[in-house]
């Protein structure tokens, strides 16, 4: 889930520099303002590794990048702090918290998206919403189905190697001496 929204992140980013992309001039010669332009474009490219971390993890010298960015474009502050935030929201510490808590703050973590209306968020709170109830219950029992998916994902690579089976006891068996 994490992924997601810092994919929604990073789809914020990637807009903001589309759109500095169109205000550069077609011709060969520079403006002064192409030249902004382009010291923001380098700005964006330089920061994309560093909107995946926290704030913790960031050197000095990272961190005067980032506040440069975020003044620049609050909209990508705006987007982090989102990011950020369920983050924090979905750490395992919270497993202690009662479930009426959990779905309080995550309620609220809603409630910001809805009012930071970034487009790139939407399509991630749905989809959140949509599993809302195995995502929630990752804090009572402190784990996720991602072992069986990661299963599932093995199986379809090794039939997909093996162009599937005729033999479905041979194909089963076949499936079972793979993974045994």
């Amino acid at each position: 889930m994490i992924k997601y929204v810092y994919d929604a992140l990073q789809d914020v980013r990637l807009r903001i520099r589309k759109q500095l992309n169109d205000e550069l001039s077609k011709g060969k010669t520079k403006t002064l303002k192409d030249k902004a332009v382009l010291s923001d474009l380098e700005l964006l490219r330089r920061t994309s590794r560093l909107l995946n971390q926290s704030q913790e993890k960031w050197s000095e010298n990272n961190a005067a990048l980032m506040h440069q960015l975020f003044c620049k474009f609050p909209l990508i502050k705006q987007a982090y702090m989102l990011a950020q935030d369920f983050k924090q929201w979905y750490q395992k510490e919270n497993s202690k918290l009662h479930r009426i808590t959990i779905e309080k703050k995550l309620f609220d973590w809603y409630e910001r998206v809805e009012k930071s209306m970034i487009k790139e968020f939407k399509p991630v709170v749905r989809m959140i919403e949509k599993h809302e109830e195995n995502i929630i219950n990752f804090f009572s029992c402190n784990h996720t189905n991602a072992g069986a998916e990661r299963m599932n994902g093995k199986i379809k690579r090794f039939l997909s190697n093996n162009y599937g089976f005729r033999d479905k006891d041979f194909g089963l068996y076949r499936l079972a001496g793979y993974f045994s």
